[in-house]
């Protein structure tokens, strides 16, 4: 991932709407700035998902209790999605980016697939570039019901095709009706899984930057990004030194961290707390080791965040 051109990427769509729309094609994404407010600065998260669509599947399915968008860490947040297969490997990988907002009315996504794991069902797809990278735009997105990985949202989706949105009655037809449902669950389950993950209780949030305290605020802040850190990472140990560099094997953080999936929820109901009374949090396991640590070349400084005392949807 690289962070500073991010959100180009995101941009690229939002040209290609201006441009079909002056030449009357398509209705042009007014309600972006509103869905996605300060998009452009909002949190951005790194998601190495788990090794295969089946654990994807697995996650979602594995909260049966509560709705998988209910909580969000952030109410407003970009997130850059890469997930191979580890046992084969020549899959490939599948690379997503989007844009992601929760409102009480269900979730708004705005993103891009721009490529596929290569196994038969998208061998077209991918091997003969058809199509990629594809483009989406849903709102008002809701589970079927907790557990399932099945999604509903708003008739007034939008979705595009080889950098161009199709148009309305495009969308209609049933080959391109079967095609969007395809890739805008496949995009869906991708933030589920991430969503479940980040609030699961032995899971944490952390800041990374670049260890560089030459640089300007500016360059700093566009090169910083977060991600989910799993409760038995090497540095959650009271024996490590607040700034130490931390060795971790890579491999078997993402597997933590797709085990830890269950999260829980409590309503906040003490007197002590004052703005934030009657507001539903969710409970996270007691972070022991230091809340600053460098990985092991002293290039990326972490930070933990605390669990955030705040409401989840966007305004």
């Amino acid at each position: 991932m690289n962070p500073v051109t991010f959100n180009d990427k995101i941009a690229e769509m939002t040209y290609a709407d201006i441009q079909q729309r002056l030449m009357g094609q398509t209705p042009a994404l007014d309600k972006l700035r509103e869905l996605f407010p300060k998009w452009e600065t909002s949190p951005l998260f790194l998601y190495d998902e788990p090794s295969n669509e089946a654990e994807t599947t697995a996650i979602i399915k594995g909260v049966e209790n509560e709705e998988c968008f209910e909580h969000t860490p952030f109410p407003v947040f970009r997130l850059d999605i890469n997930v191979g297969h580890t046992d084969k490997p020549h899959f490939g990988r599948y690379k997503a980016k989007a844009l992601v907002a929760n409102y009480p009315d269900g979730l708004a996504v705005f993103g891009r697939v721009d490529d596929l794991l290569h196994t038969e069902e998208t061998y077209a797809v991918k091997a003969k570039s058809h199509g990629l990278p594809i483009w989406v735009f849903v709102h008002k997105v809701k589970q079927e019901h907790p557990g399932s990985t099945n999604f509903e949202c708003s008739p007034d989706f939008m979705f595009g095709l080889f950098n161009k949105w199709k148009m309305a009655d495009d969308i209609k037809m049933p080959v391109f009706r079967e095609m969007c449902a395809t890739y805008l669950n496949g995009l869906l389950k991708s933030v589920a899984a991430f969503n479940l993950s980040a609030n699961a209780p032995n899971n944490h949030i952390a800041m990374v930057q670049p260890n560089q305290p030459g640089r300007s605020v500016e360059w700093l802040k566009a090169r910083t990004h977060f991600t989910l850190i799993a409760h038995g990472h090497p540095a959650n140990s009271a024996s490590v030194r607040t700034g130490a560099k931390v060795t971790v094997d890579v491999e078997a953080e993402i597997k933590r961290l797709a085990h830890n999936r269950r999260g829980h929820s409590r309503t906040l109901r003490a007197a002590r707390f004052r703005y934030a009374r009657g507001k539903t949090i969710w409970v996270k396991a007691t972070w022991v080791g230091p809340k600053e640590w460098q990985d092991a070349g002293g290039r990326q400084i972490y930070r933990i965040l605390e669990p955030a005392v705040a409401e989840s949807k966007a305004a």
